[in-house]
């Protein structure tokens, strides 16, 4: 009787892969040719116009002015020179453009914020071209602290510190415009960065990008971005974590987010896309034509992502690896998951897509997320079938099944190789002994634990939609 309860948890767990499998391959088949790298460069170094009017593609192949820019906007005076080009940067002088950064925080130790503004300063981009603003909350207690760790800096990096005014920013919207629980604006990061993006004084062609207080980004990053916005509307790097050394989950995440962003993320830019929270640019024309960011927007990356998308706006895939801070912790990672999980949900019966968009979206979340959960079962009933196909035991299996496990192992023996080559390309490393290392530990049956572990988030979130629980906003801790 166990033996046929085994088994038959088996057929159906490998018919569930083969659903999720087959999500995967839908999204692998065809490989948008959407990819930002130094071949992008070369173009705009090899005389290709940069069009500084160039306003978001619409899906319908027409093409707008756009809204008018807000009151609060000012254009760069005619007279002011543009910042040169510094040493390294491959970037031509007519292409440089002035980079505003948001870093919006809160309870955020000095030290973190540090690195991050120590690597925006490091850019292969003119530093004159780049401004700062770190977004915080006005009774945020360790803002004085970080202010003079700001201040002290001996760099000519252009840092300000904005503090939100919810009573202004609710004067932005209609009264009626929350879904959070309670009254006035909620405190969240989409809220932060509308307030900061509102009242700041951003010329249509500024580039605009969002950094966590973590954020890491290679140095090459910035230009790329500016030669990549002569292409598309908004550009995307991929994603890691960087603190390996600080435990088994960061060190599984590595391999597994920087193999999902590479893999999944890249080759659906042909949209329904999400953004994925940090390091993605755009101009201010696309984000006045957005709205903004959507206020009550716990994953408020998800929401201008599928906004942007509805809009037309085309997406290109940088490549190159954010590195961020991974929880090491169960409890605090499980938490921030949840939050990253929910999101896709309340998009998933967006009217006005078309079927094959629909199917993407699906395929890219809801199914691939079941991988994750099959796992629970699937593990235990595959090893239990090898033990028992090894031991001689025959026709443990039914061999109509064969074709079924066959597709199942070939996928995830090619999405285990992708998965090292990107966690190769995405980690730094000190040395090949320390990737070799690296490399057994996050090895196919690691990474497998690993994406099963998502399943108590992805429940937890799924409850959440279910119940109609209202959204929360958390801050992630960072050491």
């Amino acid at each position: 009787m166990l033996l046929e309860a085994v088994v038959a948890v088996f057929v159906l767990t490998q018919l569930a892969y083969c659903v999720g499998n087959g999500a995967l391959v839908s999204l692998l088949v065809r490989r948008p040719d959407a990819l930002v790298d130094d071949g992008t460069l070369e173009r705009i170094v090899a005389g290709a116009d940069l069009d500084r009017t160039r306003v978001p593609a619409r899906s319908d192949g027409g093409v707008s002015g756009g809204a008018d820019p807000p009151s609060t906007d000012v254009s760069r005076p005619a007279s002011e020179p543009r910042p040169t080009a510094r040493s390294g940067c491959r970037l031509p002088q007519s292409a440089v453009r002035r980079v505003r950064v948001l870093v919006p925080i809160y309870r955020e130790t000095p030290a973190v914020l540090a690195e991050t503004l120590d690597n925006i300063a490091a850019q292969r981009y003119p530093t004159a071209a780049v401004s700062v603003s770190v977004i915080h909350e006005p009774d945020d207690p360790t803002v004085s602290a970080v202010r003079e760790s700001a201040a002290a800096r001996e760099d000519d990096l252009d840092v300000e510190f904005v503090a939100v005014d919810r009573a202004a920013l609710a004067a932005d919207r209609s009264p009626g415009d929350w879904t959070f629980s309670g009254t006035g604006v909620p405190r969240t990061k989409a809220a932060a960065l509308t307030y900061a993006f509102t009242t700041l004084s951003l010329a249509p062609d500024d580039v605009v990008t969002v950094f966590d207080s973590d954020t890491q980004v290679p140095l090459d990053t910035f230009e790329l971005a500016v030669a990549g916005l002569t292409e598309y509307d908004i550009v995307q790097a991929k994603q890691t974590a960087r603190n390996v050394d600080d435990g088994l989950l960061p060190l599984l995440e590595s391999m597994g987010i920087a193999a999902w962003s590479d893999l999944i993320y890249a080759n659906s830019a042909d949209g329904p896309y999400q953004l994925l929270g940090k390091a993605y640019f755009t101009s201010a024309t696309v984000l006045y034509e957005l709205d903004r960011w959507q206020l009550d927007a716990v994953t408020e990356d998800m929401a201008l992502g599928v906004a942007a998308h509805e809009r037309g706006c085309t997406l290109g895939i940088i490549d190159r690896y954010v590195q961020d801070l991974c929880p090491a912790g169960l409890e605090a990672w499980v938490r921030q998951k949840r939050r990253w999980v929910r999101g896709p949900y309340r998009h998933l019966l967006t009217p006005g897509w078309s079927g094959r968009e629909r199917g993407r979206f699906w395929a890219g979340t809801v199914l691939t997320q079941l991988l994750s959960v099959t796992n629970v079962l699937g593990l235990p009933a595959g090893l239990a079938v090898l033990w028992l196909t090894v031991t001689d035991s025959t026709g443990v299996v039914p061999a109509s099944l064969t074709p079924v496990i066959a597709f199942n192992g070939i996928v995830w023996w090619y999405y285990s190789w992708r998965s090292y080559r990107a966690a190769w390309e995405a980690v730094t490393f000190d040395s090949r002994w320390d990737r070799f290392r690296y490399s057994l530990v996050s090895n196919p049956l690691t990474q497998a634990l690993y994406a099963t572990l998502w399943t108590v988030p992805i429940c937890l979130a799924l409850a959440d939609a279910i119940r109609g629980a209202t959204p929360t906003f958390d801050v992630t801790p960072k050491n």
